[in-house]
């Protein structure tokens, strides 16, 4: 097991890895920071005034004319639908612009006031550059090869005649929900360069005297990142395949153009919306990745951005220059979110498909067994074989007497539920605060979709920008806005759970809204109208006819909230303390420590978690439950 065990990132301790407690992070800040000089405060103060000036007296006016036109219980039904007033802009622009607006001006705010320093020292430092080289390398390489792999296995499923379709799709689906720590994790359980179970099998076929493979190198982040990022391709890719006519496909063939040819020139240009839009997600997935570069890239010397963000909240923190060196990862998101915008355009991707269009799968004749054969070896290698030796070693005592039966136990899993001080607890809070974020999610989707698809208010796109607006920015980045928010001044959340669910409500806002509204584009407007004249008032419509009519996209959005909040690490290895610890960063705290029995035990609990949420989806809402427009 010793030769599994990497060394511990810079500026950690093994017992206890990552930021300070909040108490202690904020009086650290206070004896850090250098004072600022008169002249400096000012101005810094005076040009945060500035920012903020036009939100507030926004904000102040809107209000007062609520106060002035209150009449009882219409005016709150007023104020909460936005039949009248923009409350809800004003919620949603408090809670996702002010942390945004926080992280712009501490990227620019040093010790002597407003200046480009931290962005200046981006260029002078080499190791900020070489993880900015590092992320882009990593990124791209992880978006092609994930985006190869989900469309040959999209493809297989959805429009061949493979055998084993389910099974593939059922598996791929599954390794979804595997955080990508995790699957970090069980890669350095099977291919650590000495213990490794896969080198230490290949070094007794052979008798070599060192493994085939090492993962903690840039080639073992790769590998793992494309395994972390390939079922984000076949989720686009899958629904691309299976909403399409084959009818053109057909045409070209009897026009004399073989599969491969009708492949090429009639399935993937009608799929490029799909394309283009999964290679993005998955080069963003990749690049916003923190669990997987921590545990092989950091022991390997590799650091990309995330990894060195969070080294800068070491004693001393430094927020602006994290807050500097965060901001570029935002603005690559804007930029190719703007590129799928402008590579579609107004062009028309649709094609008719009727009741009485004919669906047909292509034949592979004797090659789907070769087809199903490469879809197995690649679920095998990606999913089955990771999780199957993180159950092993769930159960499994190392001793000096070999494999034998008496090795297997439930010592590790009395270990961290009973023993580890911060194993129960970090359960508890997880579940707490994903339940509580999809919760309002889904809630705070349901008005915002309802008020923007039926025109309710003057700023009904402002809804849906402030509603996606999350989705462009990563959530380590995201993470650096909120505790520059709300550490210091006259809302402190760091150090309590409110901050933590406030960071999986934002950052997994989009996909409550997303399925929201493709669920709400299918009731007809007729059936609110018919309710508000029998007199029915606006909450009550929404209430009894919309949200039950909308319940699966409801529901769904909430299980992908709760799924992802359950398994998010990027945003809570920065905003988490000692007494707000939740069990993604309870699984770090023990692989530093290199307990892995209780890092086993912890993550199957966590995947045991996420896989009854997303099968009972599954089994109420079929094979859409992680549609991106589910």
């Amino acid at each position: 097991m010793g030769g599994n065990t990497p060394p511990t990132p810079l500026g950690t301790s093994r017992l206890h890895p990552g930021p300070p407690t909040g108490i202690t992070w904020l009086a650290m800040a206070d004896t850090a920071q250098t004072p600022l000089s008169t002249g400096s405060f000012y101005r810094s103060r005076i040009a945060s005034l500035l920012a903020i000036a036009p939100l507030g007296v926004w904000t102040v006016v809107h209000l007062w004319d609520n106060l002035s036109a209150f009449d009882g219980p219409q005016a709150w039904e007023r104020a909460v639908t936005g039949a009248r007033h923009p409350f809800n802009q004003i919620l949603l622009a408090v809670l996702v612009l002010l942390p945004v607006y926080h992280l712009v001006v501490a990227s620019f705010t040093t010790k002597d006031g407003f200046s480009l320093a931290n962005y200046a020292q981006l260029f002078r430092v080499r190791r900020f550059q070489e993880a900015m080289l590092n992320s882009l390398l990593l990124g791209i390489a992880s978006s092609v090869f994930g985006m190869l792999i989900g469309t040959l296995l999209a493809w297989l499923v959805s429009r061949t005649n493979m055998p084993f379709r389910r099974v593939v799709r059922v598996c791929v689906l599954a390794s979804f929900a595997v955080p990508a720590f995790v699957n970090a994790l069980s890669w350095v359980l099977l291919a650590g360069p000495n213990a490794g179970s896969l080198n230490q099998l290949w070094m007794g076929l052979t008798g070599s005297r060192e493994g085939f493979i090492n993962i903690f190198s840039m080639q073992g982040l790769i590998i793992v990142s494309v395994a972390t990022v390939y079922p984000l391709a076949f989720i686009f890719m899958h629904n691309a395949f299976e909403t399409m006519d084959t009818e053109m496909e057909r045409a070209a063939r009897l026009l004399g153009a073989n599969g491969v040819r009708a492949f090429f020139s009639i399935t993937l240009p009608l799929a490029r919306p799909a394309i283009i839009a999964g290679f993005i997600m998955t080069f963003l997935e990749a690049l916003a990745l923190y669990g997987a570069p921590a545990a092989i890239g950091v022991p390997a010397r590799v650091y990309v951005v995330t990894t060195q963000v969070w080294s800068l909240f070491e004693y001393p923190p430094q927020v602006g220059m994290a807050a500097a060196l965060s901001l570029p990862l935002a603005l690559v998101t804007v930029a190719l979110l703007c590129l799928q915008r402008m590579l579609i355009g107004r062009r028309g991707f649709a094609n008719i498909r009727g009741k009485g269009g004919r669906w047909q799968r292509a034949d592979l004749g004797a090659w789907k067994w070769v087809a199903a054969s490469v879809a197995g070896l690649i679920v095998f290698i990606t999913f089955v074989l990771p999780n199957a030796v993180l159950v092993f070693r769930s159960f499994y005592r190392e001793s000096y007497r070999g494999m034998a039966l008496a090795n297997f136990t439930f010592a590790h899993y009395q270990y961290v539920l009973f023993d580890y001080i911060d194993g129960l607890r970090s359960i508890r809070h997880s579940l707490v605060t994903s339940l509580a974020a999809a919760t309002l999610a889904a809630l705070l989707a349901l008005i915002a979709a309802f008020l923007s698809r039926r025109k309710m208010v003057r700023f009904s796109g402002l809804l849906v920008f402030l509603c996606m607006l999350p989705l462009a920015i990563p959530s380590m980045v995201f993470a650096v806005g909120l505790v520059a928010a709300y550490s210091s001044g006259w809302m402190v959340l760091y150090g309590t759970l409110w901050i933590m669910m406030l960071a999986y409500l934002i950052k997994n806002l989009p996909y409550a809204f997303m399925s929201c509204n493709a669920a709400l584009a299918s009731v007809h407007v007729d059936l609110e109208s018919a309710a508000r004249v029998l007199g029915a008032s606006t909450l009550r419509t929404v209430r009894d006819i919309t949200a039950p009519l909308i319940r699966n996209g409801l529901l769904s959005g909430w299980i992908v909230v709760f799924a992802n909040s359950l398994r998010d690490l990027s945003a809570s290895v920065l905003l988490y303390t000692s007494a707000t610890t939740v069990i993604s960063t309870a699984i770090m705290d023990v692989y530093y420590a290199s307990a892995w029995g209780a890092v086993a035990a912890l993550s199957v609990i966590l995947l045991g978690i996420n896989a009854i949420a997303i099968m009972t989806g599954y089994r109420m809402f079929g094979r859409n439950v992680l549609s991106p427009n589910a």
